[in-house]
Protein backbone atom coordinates (compact mmCIF):
# COMPACT_ATOMS: atom_id res chain seq x y z
CA UNK A 1 0.00 0.00 0.00
CA UNK A 2 2.29 2.43 1.20
CA UNK A 3 4.51 1.60 -2.81
CA UNK A 4 0.89 2.62 -4.23
CA UNK A 5 1.24 5.93 -2.78
CA UNK A 6 4.62 6.76 -3.27
CA UNK A 7 4.55 5.91 -7.16
CA UNK A 8 0.71 8.03 -7.39
CA UNK A 9 2.45 10.98 -5.76
CA UNK A 10 5.74 10.31 -7.85
CA UNK A 11 3.41 10.01 -11.27
CA UNK A 12 1.51 13.22 -10.72
CA UNK A 13 4.20 14.92 -9.41
CA UNK A 14 6.02 14.29 -12.87
CA UNK A 15 3.02 15.09 -14.42
CA UNK A 16 2.71 18.82 -13.15
CA UNK A 17 6.66 19.51 -14.09
CA UNK A 18 6.23 17.69 -17.83
CA UNK A 19 3.40 20.25 -18.56
CA UNK A 20 5.61 23.40 -18.08
CA UNK A 21 8.57 23.75 -20.67
CA UNK A 22 12.41 24.26 -18.92
CA UNK A 23 14.97 26.36 -19.76
CA UNK A 24 18.44 24.21 -21.19
CA UNK A 25 20.26 22.54 -19.39
CA UNK A 26 22.89 22.33 -21.92
CA UNK A 27 26.47 23.92 -20.84
CA UNK A 28 27.78 24.89 -24.33
CA UNK A 29 24.22 26.86 -24.61
CA UNK A 30 24.18 28.10 -20.67
CA UNK A 31 28.28 29.40 -21.19
CA UNK A 32 26.66 31.05 -24.22
CA UNK A 33 23.61 32.69 -21.91
CA UNK A 34 26.59 34.23 -19.38
CA UNK A 35 28.60 35.42 -22.71
CA UNK A 36 25.64 37.24 -24.14
CA UNK A 37 25.63 40.50 -21.92
CA UNK A 38 29.59 41.23 -21.99
CA UNK A 39 30.87 39.23 -25.03
CA UNK A 40 28.16 39.07 -27.53
CA UNK A 41 30.83 38.31 -30.57
CA UNK A 42 32.25 35.49 -28.16
CA UNK A 43 28.04 34.31 -27.61
CA UNK A 44 27.48 33.93 -31.20
CA UNK A 45 30.81 32.15 -32.20
CA UNK A 46 29.89 29.63 -29.59
CA UNK A 47 26.43 29.10 -30.44
CA UNK A 48 27.73 28.46 -34.07
CA UNK A 49 29.89 25.38 -33.46
CA UNK A 50 26.69 23.23 -33.06
CA UNK A 51 26.36 22.03 -36.45
CA UNK A 52 22.93 21.14 -36.12
CA UNK A 53 21.52 22.98 -33.85
CA UNK A 54 17.65 21.86 -34.87
CA UNK A 55 18.72 17.94 -34.00
CA UNK A 56 18.58 19.19 -30.03
CA UNK A 57 15.93 18.52 -27.61
CA UNK A 58 13.16 20.89 -28.04
CA UNK A 59 14.67 22.83 -24.51
CA UNK A 60 17.36 23.24 -25.69
CA UNK A 61 17.43 24.24 -29.65
CA UNK A 62 14.11 26.88 -28.21
CA UNK A 63 17.07 28.06 -26.24
CA UNK A 64 19.17 28.11 -29.07
CA UNK A 65 17.60 29.90 -31.35
CA UNK A 66 16.42 32.68 -28.55
CA UNK A 67 20.37 33.30 -28.00
CA UNK A 68 21.10 33.59 -31.44
CA UNK A 69 19.02 36.19 -32.16
CA UNK A 70 19.58 37.93 -29.40
CA UNK A 71 23.55 38.21 -30.35
CA UNK A 72 22.69 39.23 -34.26
CA UNK A 73 20.48 41.84 -31.98
CA UNK A 74 23.18 43.38 -30.23
CA UNK A 75 26.04 42.93 -32.61
CA UNK A 76 23.60 44.72 -35.20
CA UNK A 77 23.37 42.56 -37.50
CA UNK A 78 20.82 42.41 -40.38
CA UNK A 79 18.55 39.80 -39.04
CA UNK A 80 16.65 38.50 -42.69
CA UNK A 81 14.19 36.39 -41.44
CA UNK A 82 11.84 35.85 -38.06
CA UNK A 83 11.76 31.85 -38.29
CA UNK A 84 14.34 31.06 -35.61
CA UNK A 85 12.97 33.68 -33.03
CA UNK A 86 9.55 32.15 -33.64
CA UNK A 87 10.54 29.11 -32.78
CA UNK A 88 11.38 30.62 -28.96
CA UNK A 89 8.26 32.05 -29.19
CA UNK A 90 6.39 29.09 -29.60
CA UNK A 91 7.70 27.18 -27.06
CA UNK A 92 8.20 29.57 -24.22
CA UNK A 93 4.30 31.12 -24.57
CA UNK A 94 1.84 30.24 -21.86
CA UNK A 95 5.05 29.13 -19.50
CA UNK A 96 5.97 30.51 -16.07
CA UNK A 97 9.57 31.16 -18.18
CA UNK A 98 8.77 34.82 -18.53
CA UNK A 99 12.42 36.27 -19.10
CA UNK A 100 12.62 33.90 -21.93
CA UNK A 101 9.33 34.34 -23.64
CA UNK A 102 9.44 38.24 -22.77
CA UNK A 103 12.72 38.49 -24.65
CA UNK A 104 11.86 36.45 -27.49
CA UNK A 105 8.73 38.56 -27.79
CA UNK A 106 10.72 41.69 -27.89
CA UNK A 107 13.27 40.25 -30.82
CA UNK A 108 10.00 39.28 -32.54
CA UNK A 109 8.99 42.80 -32.67
CA UNK A 110 12.00 44.25 -33.62
CA UNK A 111 12.22 41.89 -36.82
CA UNK A 112 9.10 42.56 -37.54
CA UNK A 113 9.35 46.73 -36.94
CA UNK A 114 12.15 46.40 -39.25
CA UNK A 115 10.53 44.46 -42.10
CA UNK A 116 7.63 47.55 -41.72
CA UNK A 117 4.91 45.05 -39.75
CA UNK A 118 4.64 47.74 -37.59
CA UNK A 119 1.10 46.57 -36.64
CA UNK A 120 2.66 43.28 -35.88
CA UNK A 121 5.40 44.21 -33.87
CA UNK A 122 3.46 46.83 -31.79
CA UNK A 123 0.93 43.67 -30.65
CA UNK A 124 4.54 41.54 -30.20
CA UNK A 125 6.30 44.69 -28.21
CA UNK A 126 3.05 45.15 -25.92
CA UNK A 127 3.02 40.91 -25.13
CA UNK A 128 6.59 41.22 -24.23
CA UNK A 129 5.92 44.39 -21.94
CA UNK A 130 3.41 42.22 -20.39
CA UNK A 131 5.76 39.40 -19.18
CA UNK A 132 8.76 40.61 -18.56
CA UNK A 133 7.25 43.05 -15.91
CA UNK A 134 7.29 40.07 -14.11
CA UNK A 135 11.03 39.81 -14.13
CA UNK A 136 13.65 41.60 -12.87
CA UNK A 137 15.19 42.49 -16.30
CA UNK A 138 14.67 46.54 -15.98
CA UNK A 139 16.84 47.22 -19.06
CA UNK A 140 14.95 44.91 -21.33
CA UNK A 141 11.50 46.56 -20.02
CA UNK A 142 12.98 50.15 -20.60
CA UNK A 143 14.13 49.03 -24.11
CA UNK A 144 10.59 47.48 -24.54
CA UNK A 145 8.53 50.58 -23.59
CA UNK A 146 10.79 52.95 -25.67
CA UNK A 147 10.43 51.07 -28.79
CA UNK A 148 6.99 51.43 -27.91
CA UNK A 149 6.52 54.98 -27.02
CA UNK A 150 8.61 55.54 -30.61
CA UNK A 151 6.42 53.51 -32.23
CA UNK A 152 3.17 55.56 -30.94
CA UNK A 153 4.82 58.83 -31.61
CA UNK A 154 5.66 57.85 -35.57
CA UNK A 155 1.87 57.08 -35.40
CA UNK A 156 1.07 59.93 -33.57
CA UNK A 157 -0.28 58.45 -31.09
CA UNK A 158 1.32 61.05 -28.82
CA UNK A 159 -0.28 60.46 -25.38
CA UNK A 160 0.25 56.74 -25.77
CA UNK A 161 4.06 57.34 -26.84
CA UNK A 162 3.94 59.41 -23.48
CA UNK A 163 2.75 56.26 -20.95
CA UNK A 164 5.30 54.63 -22.52
CA UNK A 165 7.94 56.44 -22.45
CA UNK A 166 7.83 57.66 -19.05
CA UNK A 167 7.19 53.58 -18.32
CA UNK A 168 10.83 53.52 -20.17
CA UNK A 169 12.48 56.10 -18.22
CA UNK A 170 11.36 54.50 -15.02
CA UNK A 171 13.11 51.42 -15.79
CA UNK A 172 16.34 53.06 -17.08
CA UNK A 173 16.31 54.98 -13.77
CA UNK A 174 16.28 51.88 -12.05
CA UNK A 175 19.23 50.20 -13.94
CA UNK A 176 21.03 54.14 -13.72
CA UNK A 177 21.16 54.11 -17.98
CA UNK A 178 22.22 57.69 -17.96
CA UNK A 179 22.60 57.27 -21.98
CA UNK A 180 18.88 56.02 -22.40
CA UNK A 181 17.11 58.19 -20.30
CA UNK A 182 18.88 60.98 -22.21
CA UNK A 183 17.38 59.22 -25.57
CA UNK A 184 14.03 59.31 -23.62
CA UNK A 185 14.08 62.65 -22.09
CA UNK A 186 14.82 63.80 -26.13
CA UNK A 187 11.78 61.83 -27.59
CA UNK A 188 9.37 63.14 -24.69
CA UNK A 189 10.59 67.00 -24.93
CA UNK A 190 9.94 66.77 -29.25
CA UNK A 191 6.39 65.36 -28.11
CA UNK A 192 5.53 68.16 -25.75
CA UNK A 193 6.60 70.45 -28.34
CA UNK A 194 4.26 69.17 -31.48
CA UNK A 195 1.63 68.50 -28.64
CA UNK A 196 2.37 73.04 -27.68
CA UNK A 197 3.37 72.54 -24.38
CA UNK A 198 4.28 75.71 -22.74
CA UNK A 199 8.41 76.45 -23.98
CA UNK A 200 9.00 76.61 -19.94
CA UNK A 201 8.11 71.97 -19.98
CA UNK A 202 9.78 71.44 -23.29
CA UNK A 203 13.09 73.25 -22.66
CA UNK A 204 12.89 71.07 -19.23
CA UNK A 205 12.73 68.07 -21.03
CA UNK A 206 15.36 68.99 -23.42
CA UNK A 207 17.85 70.36 -20.97
CA UNK A 208 17.61 67.01 -19.52
CA UNK A 209 18.32 65.49 -22.12
CA UNK A 210 21.45 67.41 -22.61
CA UNK A 211 22.50 67.63 -19.09
CA UNK A 212 22.62 63.69 -18.99
CA UNK A 213 24.46 63.73 -22.64
CA UNK A 214 26.82 65.99 -21.13
CA UNK A 215 27.69 62.89 -18.30
CA UNK A 216 28.25 60.30 -20.83
CA UNK A 217 30.45 62.53 -23.16
CA UNK A 218 28.10 61.40 -25.93
CA UNK A 219 28.91 64.12 -28.51
CA UNK A 220 26.68 63.02 -31.22
CA UNK A 221 23.78 62.87 -28.92
CA UNK A 222 24.68 66.45 -27.48
CA UNK A 223 25.02 67.91 -30.62
CA UNK A 224 21.97 66.49 -31.54
CA UNK A 225 19.80 67.57 -28.82
CA UNK A 226 21.40 71.25 -28.96
CA UNK A 227 19.93 71.22 -32.53
CA UNK A 228 16.52 70.45 -31.72
CA UNK A 229 16.86 72.94 -28.94
CA UNK A 230 17.47 75.33 -31.78
CA UNK A 231 14.41 74.14 -33.92
CA UNK A 232 12.68 74.72 -30.64
CA UNK A 233 13.11 77.76 -31.14
CA UNK A 234 13.59 78.53 -34.31
CA UNK A 235 10.25 80.88 -34.05
CA UNK A 236 11.48 83.14 -31.02
CA UNK A 237 15.38 83.46 -30.73
CA UNK A 238 16.38 83.71 -34.35
CA UNK A 239 20.38 84.07 -33.36
CA UNK A 240 20.55 81.19 -30.86
CA UNK A 241 18.20 78.86 -32.69
CA UNK A 242 20.67 79.45 -35.95
CA UNK A 243 24.29 78.92 -33.45
CA UNK A 244 22.51 75.80 -32.83
CA UNK A 245 21.20 74.18 -35.53
CA UNK A 246 24.20 74.96 -37.80
CA UNK A 247 26.40 72.64 -34.72
CA UNK A 248 23.66 70.25 -35.96
CA UNK A 249 24.18 70.81 -39.59
CA UNK A 250 27.75 70.64 -39.69
CA UNK A 251 28.26 67.55 -37.20
CA UNK A 252 25.12 65.26 -38.91
CA UNK A 253 25.68 65.91 -42.67
CA UNK A 254 23.17 62.84 -43.78
CA UNK A 255 20.14 66.01 -41.89
CA UNK A 256 21.86 68.87 -43.87
CA UNK A 257 18.52 69.23 -45.95
CA UNK A 258 16.29 69.27 -42.30
CA UNK A 259 18.62 71.71 -40.67
CA UNK A 260 19.08 73.79 -44.13
CA UNK A 261 15.44 74.80 -43.69
CA UNK A 262 15.17 75.96 -40.48
CA UNK A 263 18.51 78.00 -41.29
CA UNK A 264 17.19 79.83 -44.04
CA UNK A 265 14.08 80.87 -42.36
CA UNK A 266 16.26 82.60 -39.33
CA UNK A 267 19.14 84.47 -41.82
CA UNK A 268 15.54 85.35 -43.87
CA UNK A 269 14.71 86.66 -40.32
CA UNK A 270 18.48 88.10 -39.17
CA UNK A 271 18.06 90.26 -42.87
CA UNK A 272 20.68 88.11 -44.44
CA UNK A 273 19.21 87.01 -47.80
CA UNK A 274 22.38 85.81 -49.12
CA UNK A 275 22.61 83.28 -46.63
CA UNK A 276 19.08 82.40 -46.67
CA UNK A 277 19.08 82.20 -50.37
CA UNK A 278 22.04 79.94 -50.03
CA UNK A 279 20.25 77.25 -47.49
CA UNK A 280 17.35 77.34 -49.32
CA UNK A 281 18.80 75.68 -52.21
CA UNK A 282 19.94 73.41 -50.08
CA UNK A 283 16.74 72.58 -48.84
CA UNK A 284 14.99 72.19 -52.51
CA UNK A 285 17.55 69.64 -53.69
CA UNK A 286 16.28 67.25 -51.34
CA UNK A 287 12.77 67.31 -53.48
CA UNK A 288 11.90 63.30 -51.67
CA UNK A 289 11.93 64.71 -48.42
CA UNK A 290 8.33 66.00 -47.33
CA UNK A 291 9.30 66.71 -44.01
CA UNK A 292 9.01 70.25 -42.51
CA UNK A 293 7.41 71.48 -45.82
CA UNK A 294 5.14 74.51 -43.46
CA UNK A 295 8.91 75.57 -42.48
CA UNK A 296 10.15 75.75 -46.40
CA UNK A 297 7.29 77.17 -47.33
CA UNK A 298 7.81 79.84 -45.04
CA UNK A 299 11.23 80.38 -45.84
CA UNK A 300 10.85 80.44 -49.37
CA UNK A 301 7.93 83.09 -49.03
CA UNK A 302 10.65 85.42 -46.78
CA UNK A 303 13.76 84.62 -49.20
CA UNK A 304 11.04 86.01 -52.22
CA UNK A 305 9.64 88.98 -50.36
CA UNK A 306 13.38 89.67 -49.89
CA UNK A 307 14.00 89.66 -53.39
CA UNK A 308 11.20 92.16 -54.23
CA UNK A 309 9.33 89.08 -55.37
CA UNK A 310 5.68 89.59 -53.23
CA UNK A 311 3.34 87.59 -55.45
CA UNK A 312 5.60 84.41 -55.25
CA UNK A 313 6.15 85.34 -51.57
CA UNK A 314 2.37 85.31 -50.61
CA UNK A 315 2.26 82.22 -52.50
CA UNK A 316 4.21 80.66 -50.71
CA UNK A 317 2.73 82.05 -47.45
CA UNK A 318 -0.66 80.83 -48.66
CA UNK A 319 1.20 77.71 -49.17
CA UNK A 320 2.73 77.19 -45.78
CA UNK A 321 -0.49 77.99 -44.10
CA UNK A 322 -2.64 75.90 -46.22
CA UNK A 323 -0.03 72.95 -45.61
CA UNK A 324 -0.37 73.64 -41.92
CA UNK A 325 -4.27 73.41 -41.95
CA UNK A 326 -3.87 70.60 -43.87
CA UNK A 327 -1.49 68.34 -41.67
CA UNK A 328 -3.47 69.99 -38.58
CA UNK A 329 -7.38 67.98 -40.12
CA UNK A 330 -5.10 65.14 -41.57
CA UNK A 331 -3.98 64.42 -37.81
CA UNK A 332 -7.17 65.45 -35.92
CA UNK A 333 -9.05 63.42 -37.85
CA UNK A 334 -6.27 60.33 -37.98
CA UNK A 335 -6.13 60.71 -34.18
CA UNK A 336 -10.08 60.66 -33.72
CA UNK A 337 -9.96 57.69 -36.08
CA UNK A 338 -7.37 55.72 -34.19
CA UNK A 339 -9.03 56.48 -31.05
CA UNK A 340 -12.16 54.89 -32.18
CA UNK A 341 -10.22 52.43 -33.46
CA UNK A 342 -8.42 51.96 -29.90
CA UNK A 343 -11.11 51.90 -28.05
CA UNK A 344 -12.62 49.15 -30.00
CA UNK A 345 -9.69 47.47 -29.65
CA UNK A 346 -9.83 47.71 -25.93
CA UNK A 347 -13.19 46.28 -25.63
CA UNK A 348 -11.96 43.61 -27.62
CA UNK A 349 -9.15 42.95 -25.36
CA UNK A 350 -11.51 43.25 -22.32
CA UNK A 351 -13.42 40.74 -23.57
CA UNK A 352 -10.48 38.12 -24.30
CA UNK A 353 -9.14 39.32 -21.17
CA UNK A 354 -11.69 38.43 -18.98
CA UNK A 355 -12.53 35.12 -20.93
CA UNK A 356 -8.24 34.18 -20.72
CA UNK A 357 -9.23 34.94 -16.57
CA UNK A 358 -12.36 32.63 -16.65
CA UNK A 359 -9.96 29.76 -18.14
CA UNK A 360 -7.15 30.36 -16.05
CA UNK A 361 -9.05 30.30 -12.88
CA UNK A 362 -10.97 27.06 -13.53
CA UNK A 363 -7.25 25.27 -14.43
CA UNK A 364 -5.88 27.09 -11.43
CA UNK A 365 -8.42 25.67 -9.32
CA UNK A 366 -7.95 22.27 -10.80
CA UNK A 367 -4.24 22.55 -9.83
CA UNK A 368 -4.81 23.58 -6.50
CA UNK A 369 -7.28 20.86 -6.16
CA UNK A 370 -4.91 18.86 -7.25
CA UNK A 371 -1.90 20.12 -4.97
CA UNK A 372 -4.12 19.85 -2.11
CA UNK A 373 -4.71 16.26 -2.52
CA UNK A 374 -0.92 15.49 -2.97
CA UNK A 375 -0.10 17.60 0.31
CA UNK A 376 -3.14 15.98 2.00
CA UNK A 377 -1.35 12.30 1.62
CA UNK A 378 2.09 13.70 1.67
CA UNK A 379 1.45 15.15 5.00
CA UNK A 380 -0.34 11.81 5.98
CA UNK A 381 2.50 9.98 5.53
CA UNK A 382 4.70 12.48 6.67
CA UNK A 383 2.79 11.94 10.16
CA UNK A 384 2.68 8.37 10.40
CA UNK A 385 6.33 7.76 9.44
CA UNK A 386 6.79 10.61 12.16
CA UNK A 387 4.79 8.11 14.42
CA UNK A 388 6.41 5.30 13.46
CA UNK A 389 9.99 6.87 13.82
CA UNK A 390 9.36 7.87 17.36
CA UNK A 391 7.94 4.66 18.53
CA UNK A 392 11.32 3.25 16.97
CA UNK A 393 13.59 5.83 18.76
CA UNK A 394 11.48 5.22 22.35
CA UNK A 395 11.80 1.49 21.45
CA UNK A 396 15.89 2.01 21.40
CA UNK A 397 16.02 4.35 24.03
CA UNK A 398 14.54 1.84 26.08
CA UNK A 399 16.41 -0.94 25.53
CA UNK A 400 19.35 1.16 25.59
CA UNK A 401 18.37 1.72 29.55
CA UNK A 402 17.42 -1.78 30.04
CA UNK A 403 21.21 -2.57 28.96
CA UNK A 404 22.47 0.08 30.68
CA UNK A 405 20.79 -0.94 33.54
CA UNK A 406 22.03 -4.43 33.77
CA UNK A 407 25.48 -3.69 32.77
CA UNK A 408 25.39 -1.71 35.53
CA UNK A 409 23.74 -4.52 38.04
CA UNK A 410 26.82 -6.91 36.47
CA UNK A 411 29.37 -4.59 37.12
CA UNK A 412 27.74 -3.93 40.72
CA UNK A 413 27.74 -7.62 41.56
CA UNK A 414 31.03 -7.92 39.92
CA UNK A 415 32.51 -5.26 42.36
CA UNK A 416 30.65 -6.18 45.40
CA UNK A 417 31.84 -10.26 44.67
CA UNK A 418 35.43 -9.10 44.02
CA UNK A 419 35.53 -6.58 47.76
CA UNK A 420 34.05 -9.28 49.37
CA UNK A 421 36.71 -11.77 48.35
CA UNK A 422 39.58 -9.62 49.78
CA UNK A 423 37.85 -9.04 52.26
CA UNK A 424 37.05 -12.98 53.07
CA UNK A 425 40.64 -13.66 52.49
CA UNK A 426 41.55 -11.18 55.28
CA UNK A 427 39.15 -13.12 57.38
CA UNK A 428 40.55 -16.49 56.64
CA UNK A 429 44.32 -15.40 56.91
CA UNK A 430 43.33 -14.31 60.40
CA UNK A 431 41.55 -17.04 61.57
CA UNK A 432 44.45 -19.12 60.47
CA UNK A 433 47.32 -16.76 61.87
CA UNK A 434 45.16 -17.28 65.08
CA UNK A 435 45.42 -20.75 64.88
CA UNK A 436 49.04 -20.83 64.38
CA UNK A 437 49.46 -18.63 67.30
CA UNK A 438 48.73 -21.21 69.77
CA UNK A 439 52.25 -23.26 68.66
CA UNK A 440 54.54 -20.43 69.46
CA UNK A 441 55.33 -20.38 73.37
CA UNK A 442 57.38 -17.19 73.59
CA UNK A 443 55.72 -14.06 74.41
CA UNK A 444 57.81 -11.99 72.34
CA UNK A 445 57.61 -14.14 69.27
CA UNK A 446 54.40 -13.97 69.53
CA UNK A 447 54.10 -10.66 69.73
CA UNK A 448 55.76 -9.34 67.26
CA UNK A 449 54.36 -12.46 65.16
CA UNK A 450 51.01 -10.80 65.78
CA UNK A 451 51.91 -7.75 64.55
CA UNK A 452 53.02 -8.94 61.42
CA UNK A 453 50.01 -10.72 60.94
CA UNK A 454 47.77 -8.14 62.23
CA UNK A 455 49.63 -5.70 59.22
CA UNK A 456 48.33 -8.14 56.55
CA UNK A 457 44.90 -9.43 57.86
CA UNK A 458 43.44 -6.35 59.46
CA UNK A 459 42.15 -3.51 57.57
CA UNK A 460 44.33 -0.31 58.36
CA UNK A 461 42.77 2.92 59.08
CA UNK A 462 44.49 4.53 56.37
CA UNK A 463 42.30 1.42 54.00
CA UNK A 464 39.12 2.42 55.08
CA UNK A 465 38.26 5.19 52.71
CA UNK A 466 39.04 2.72 50.09
CA UNK A 467 36.30 0.26 51.31
CA UNK A 468 34.18 3.72 52.19
CA UNK A 469 33.98 4.56 48.87
CA UNK A 470 33.61 1.14 47.04
CA UNK A 471 30.74 0.54 49.55
CA UNK A 472 29.20 4.01 48.51
CA UNK A 473 29.66 3.69 44.58
CA UNK A 474 28.18 0.13 45.18
CA UNK A 475 24.96 1.12 46.95
CA UNK A 476 24.01 4.16 44.87
CA UNK A 477 25.95 6.56 46.87
CA UNK A 478 24.36 5.69 50.28
CA UNK A 479 27.38 6.84 52.36
CA UNK A 480 27.47 10.31 51.26
CA UNK A 481 23.62 10.31 51.83
CA UNK A 482 24.20 9.36 55.14
CA UNK A 483 26.88 11.83 55.91
CA UNK A 484 25.15 14.86 54.29
CA UNK A 485 22.57 13.69 56.33
CA UNK A 486 23.77 12.47 59.88
CA UNK A 487 26.60 14.82 59.90
CA UNK A 488 27.77 13.89 63.34
CA UNK A 489 28.83 10.52 61.72
CA UNK A 490 32.41 9.72 62.11
CA UNK A 491 35.01 7.65 59.93
CA UNK A 492 34.86 4.36 62.24
CA UNK A 493 31.34 4.92 62.26
CA UNK A 494 31.26 4.96 58.51
CA UNK A 495 33.76 2.08 58.12
CA UNK A 496 31.48 -0.39 60.26
CA UNK A 497 28.43 1.10 57.89
CA UNK A 498 30.36 0.05 54.88
CA UNK A 499 31.07 -3.43 56.33
CA UNK A 500 27.22 -4.12 57.25
CA UNK A 501 26.13 -3.06 53.89
CA UNK A 502 28.63 -5.81 52.50
CA UNK A 503 26.84 -8.10 54.99
CA UNK A 504 29.84 -8.97 57.32
CA UNK A 505 28.77 -10.28 60.71
CA UNK A 506 29.70 -8.93 63.48
CA UNK A 507 32.45 -11.57 64.12
CA UNK A 508 34.21 -10.83 60.88
CA UNK A 509 33.73 -7.25 61.40
CA UNK A 510 35.80 -8.05 64.84
CA UNK A 511 38.43 -10.07 63.05
CA UNK A 512 38.63 -7.47 59.87
CA UNK A 513 39.21 -4.53 62.22
CA UNK A 514 40.70 -6.14 65.15
CA UNK A 515 38.46 -4.84 67.44
CA UNK A 516 36.91 -7.05 70.46
CA UNK A 517 32.85 -7.63 70.18
CA UNK A 518 32.08 -5.33 73.17
CA UNK A 519 33.64 -2.32 71.44
CA UNK A 520 31.99 -3.45 67.96
CA UNK A 521 28.90 -3.34 70.27
CA UNK A 522 28.65 -0.26 71.33
CA UNK A 523 30.15 1.09 68.02
CA UNK A 524 26.77 0.31 66.86
CA UNK A 525 24.68 1.34 69.47
CA UNK A 526 27.06 4.98 68.84
CA UNK A 527 25.60 4.40 65.25
CA UNK A 528 21.79 4.22 66.28
CA UNK A 529 22.74 6.86 68.15
CA UNK A 530 23.78 8.96 66.06
CA UNK A 531 21.60 8.23 63.25
CA UNK A 532 18.43 8.19 65.57
CA UNK A 533 17.02 4.84 65.53
CA UNK A 534 15.59 3.12 68.30
CA UNK A 535 17.92 0.96 70.60
CA UNK A 536 15.60 -2.50 69.75
CA UNK A 537 15.73 -1.73 65.99
CA UNK A 538 18.27 -4.06 64.05
CA UNK A 539 20.96 -1.81 62.40
CA UNK A 540 21.09 -4.59 59.37
CA UNK A 541 17.90 -4.00 58.83
CA UNK A 542 17.63 -0.70 58.66
CA UNK A 543 20.81 -0.35 56.46
CA UNK A 544 19.40 -2.96 53.94
CA UNK A 545 15.84 -0.57 53.72
CA UNK A 546 17.73 2.60 53.80
CA UNK A 547 19.53 0.80 50.65
CA UNK A 548 16.39 0.31 48.91
CA UNK A 549 14.06 2.95 49.73
CA UNK A 550 16.14 6.20 49.76
CA UNK A 551 17.16 6.55 46.38
CA UNK A 552 13.58 6.49 44.64
CA UNK A 553 11.96 8.49 47.75
CA UNK A 554 14.87 11.20 46.83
Amino acid sequence: MKCIKFQLIAVCCLMLASCQPRYTKNAMILRADALLNSKPDSSQKLLLTQQHPEKLSKADYAAWCLLFTHSQYKLYQDIKSDSLIRVAVRYYDNSNLYKQSGTAYFLLGYILQQGKKDRDAMGAYKKAADLLKNTNEMKLNGLVNYNLGDMCMQDELYTQSLRYLNKSLYYYRITKNIHDQACVYVLISNICDILNYKHEIIMYYSNMALKLSKSTNDTSLQIGVLAQQGMFCYNTNYYRSKELILKGYRFFPDRRTDFAAYLSYEYSKLNKPDSARFYLNITLTDIKNKNDKTIRYLTSAYVAKDEGNLDKAFNFLEKAYLNRDTIFQHNYHSQLYRIDKQFDLSQKEKENAALKLANRNHIILIAFLLIGILISLLIALLIQNRYKRRQAEHAFVKQGMEYELKTMQIENNQKRELLLSKLQNRIENTLNFNRMKVGISHQEKQDAFMDEITKQAVIAEKEWTYYIDEVNQLFDGIIVRLQEKYTNLTQPDLIVIALICLKVDVSDCCNLLNMPKNTMYTRRKTIKKRIGIDKETDLEEWLMHYVEEVPENE
